[in-house]
């Protein structure tokens, strides 16, 4: 094979594989530091299409857990109960749904079919509750104990990083990503 047309063939491949995804990642103070747990950090908007998942959410010790979970629009979610009494989940936010009373051991599903944050509630345990994140895109990561998040996986390009907080407020950062780090870190205040 000639030398030319080796250098074409490699030009091709190489303009032809897709540019590595990068990682956005900081941390995030919160003012009161109780709400901290209560966060999320997402990409606004990002292009192209995600399969659905699905995910796990159990009530166990008269607890949702996670406290928390950030899922895509079309993702469902796996509702366990695994206390010994009865419970319901509903949530009365964006579209609404109440999956009615189950005993220990059993699970109903719900699938989420527009962004928005749901609590999560019980009718008959108003102690309850939790919070689902839905967004247009799977970048987003709930923020740990310590402040610290990582989202993973995002294709190179500028974004709209933002913050949201079951109380509190932060304003928008614009980052952009390359195949290494991002990093986005977030005040969230009254």
């Amino acid at each position: 094979m000639p030398s030319w047309t080796k250098l074409g063939l490699a030009l091709c491949i190489c303009a032809a594989s897709p540019a590595r995804a990068g990682e956005i990642a900081g941390k995030v103070e919160a003012t009161p530091a109780k709400y901290l747990d209560e966060t999320v950090v997402y990409v606004e908007k990002a292009p192209g299409t995600f399969a659905p998942k699905t995910y796990k959410m159990d009530q166990k010790g008269m607890k949702f857990i996670p406290h928390v979970l950030a899922i895509t629009v079309g993702d469902t979610i796996q509702y366990l109960n695994s206390d010994g009494v009865d419970h319901n989940v509903y949530s009365p936010d964006n579209e609404g749904y109440n999956l009615g009373m189950f005993p220990k051991g059993q699970t109903r599903d719900q699938v989420f079919k527009k962004q928005g944050v749901y609590s999560q509630l019980c009718s008959v345990h108003p102690e309850m509750l939790a919070y689902v994140f839905v967004g247009q895109n799977p970048y987003a990561a709930v923020v740990g104990k310590k402040g610290q998040y990582k989202i993973e996986g995002v294709p190179p390009g500028q974004y709209t990083v933002a913050v949201w907080n079951s109380h509190l407020k932060a304003p928008p950062l614009s980052l952009t990503v390359t195949a290494g780090k991002a990093e986005a870190n977030f005040s969230v205040k009254r």
